[in-house]
């Protein structure tokens, strides 16, 4: 299933580059020292691979997700690195950790973060080491930076309650001191991707100026105008919630009053996804992988069904695993598409994803570039 080369010509029955309404007739794909030299008409060249009946599109991405979660499982990363890859996934953005996780998984690409700036005494401390004080964040800040990250992730709230609806845990850092971060962050020419929930806590991010909102949940109508306004890009992270109704394993299980208010917390961040993307804001598919009752590889399956299920056209909910994921990651410039000078990273399926996503519960061929990495 899977081909790492560095040079390949492959053919295909249909094509979905990553960005169009639909599907292009075959042809053939050349790919030269890793990347996409030409996409063209078939000829009567004979193909290092040949795929004619199935369709070809770009790997997948995973905008937001934990590698080294959770730490009470004996499973070895290079599992879930594995079935990352089975699920068609070539590049994950690691949303931070206690202990970070090297960079370089060939053939899975880490868009890494290292380790989560929290404050002491709110949530966050399973994701990084939490800070006193902004001048002690600001220094992680550079010590990431020296370690070569591709982002850096501040807690900007705590997580919603599964008791009171709507009600979300203190905010650790206030409007000017996220904005000293963002600032600080940018000295080094880094984003920032920005974990919030509820209307104020995002507010104050947007103005801060943050790459992304990742989770998002409480979110208002002007909010959504504000970040459509800014193309700041939202991760809306429906999974981790959804599995709280869905699997049954979880422990300790919901009592009837956390089922009704997570139901609702789901219900409405649907709603609010809805009106986001009709709104224009850029809204990029994360799992959470390694949050309960959240796996890595096949959970990004089921988050493109829970954006479908919000209304979203079908291409939109591609996008939001390919294109629009490449450009959160921040490398739009080589990946997410399929087009001359991208790297050569696709994905081959049976049917047509724009009209059946569940054709990506059967992967048939995960192609990426020798020596993908970060």
């Amino acid at each position: 299933m899977l081909h790492i080369k560095s040079d390949l010509s492959v053919r295909y029955g249909a094509l979905w580059d990553g960005r169009a309404d639909s599907l292009a007739g075959s042809g053939i794909l050349q790919i030269k020292h890793g990347k996409i030299f030409a996409v063209q008409a078939e000829n009567s060249t004979r193909p290092d691979l040949d795929l004619i009946d199935l369709t070809v599109m770009p790997a997948l991405l995973d905008c937001h997700l934990h590698l080294t979660l959770p730490d009470s499982e004996k499973e070895h990363l290079a599992k879930r690195v594995n079935n990352l890859l089975a699920a068609g996934i070539a590049t994950v953005r690691e949303a931070g950790s206690k202990n970070p996780v090297e960079f370089f998984f060939p053939p899975l690409r880490v868009v890494s973060t290292g380790q989560g700036i929290s404050r002491v005494n709110h949530y966050g401390s399973n994701l990084g080491l939490p800070v006193h004080t902004v001048a002690e964040a600001e220094k992680m800040i550079d010590r990431l930076a020296s370690c070569g990250v591709a982002q850096i992730k501040v807690i900007a709230s705590g997580i919603f309650s599964f008791t009171e609806y709507g009600r979300i845990g203190p905010a650790p850092f206030d409007r000017n001191e996220l904005t000293a971060l963002v600032r600080r962050a940018r000295l080094h020419g880094l984003p920032v991707m920005a974990h919030a929930s509820g209307d104020e806590e995002i507010r104050r991010c947007l103005e801060a100026g943050v790459h992304s909102i990742e989770h998002g949940y409480f979110v208002s109508k002007p909010t959504l105008q504000l970040m459509a306004q800014r193309e700041i890009f939202w991760v809306p992270t429906l999974t981790p919630v959804a599995a709280w109704l869905e699997t049954e394993t979880q422990a300790p299980p919901l009592d009837h009053k956390q089922r009704d208010v997570v139901q609702r917390s789901l219900a409405k961040q649907m709603e609010m996804v809805a009106l986001g993307a009709s709104e224009g804001v850029k809204i990029a598919a994360g799992t959470d992988a390694g949050a309960p009752g959240v796996p890595h590889g096949p959970s990004l399956l089921r988050e493109l069904e829970l954006l479908r299920e919000c209304g979203l056209p079908a291409v939109d909910v591609l996008r939001s695993a390919t294109a629009v994921a490449a450009s959160v990651c921040g490398i739009a410039s080589v990946r997410g598409e399929i087009a001359p000078g991208k790297e050569g990273c696709l994905l081959a399926v049976c049917g047509n994803p724009l009209e059946d996503l569940s054709v990506l519960r059967n992967i048939r061929q995960l192609i990426v570039p020798e020596f993908s990495g970060r």
